[in-house]
């Protein structure tokens, strides 16, 4: 998605009608999906232990794929409010989203969240799941920053030819190799 979707997704995120047990907790793992870049794997098998406040932010410790440790964090502004609601209203375990039951809910249950969101929103695209917000954070990411290893270091890949992929959204490089004649 480019910036003006974001926008347009996030609005519709906030308005989304959800119902009100669940509506807290399928924003807040939207939000941290789509500001952290986060694989969904990642975010639902997140635990209170590993989201941590400092100062205006929260720390949260990703374990990644083959249980590799990385940080990623997200401004208290962007969460507050449904964080504290489902803090007050979630079941009590270990994992930070679960179901009314305590268990670990599905990829597919967050998918089927981001596609009707997507669909509410009126925004077509191809691929519609969480996986397609892990990649909107990336490509915006690389866009503002022109920072290759960052974006490297955020998603939590190991090798940082599985990163170069979102150089191809930048027009600017483009441009210059156009130039040159």
């Amino acid at each position: 998605m480019n910036k003006e979707e974001v926008n347009k997704f996030i609005e519709t995120l906030n308005i989304y009608p959800f119902g009100a047990k669940l509506a807290a907790r399928n924003r807040l793992i939207i939000k941290i999906i789509l500001y952290t870049g986060v694989r969904v794997t990642e975010a639902l098998k997140l635990n209170m232990k590993d989201f941590i406040k400092e100062d205006d932010i929260y720390v949260i410790q990703i374990k990644g794929k083959g249980n590799k440790p990385r940080v990623t964090m997200i401004k208290e502004d962007v969460i507050k409010r449904d964080l504290v609601d489902w803090l007050e209203r979630r079941p009590r375990v270990n994992l930070l989203f679960s179901n009314q039951k305590g268990e670990q809910l599905s990829q597919a249950y967050v998918y089927t969240l981001v596609e009707n969101i997507l669909i509410t929103a009126n925004i077509n695209k191809t691929k519609k799941g969480p996986h397609f917000l892990r990649h909107t954070f990336a490509s915006l990411l690389y866009m503002k920053s022109k920072d290759l290893v960052l974006v490297q270091e955020a998603l939590g890949h190991a090798d940082i030819n599985t990163s170069r992929i979102y150089t191809h959204f930048d027009k600017d490089k483009l441009k210059v190799a156009m130039d040159i004649f």
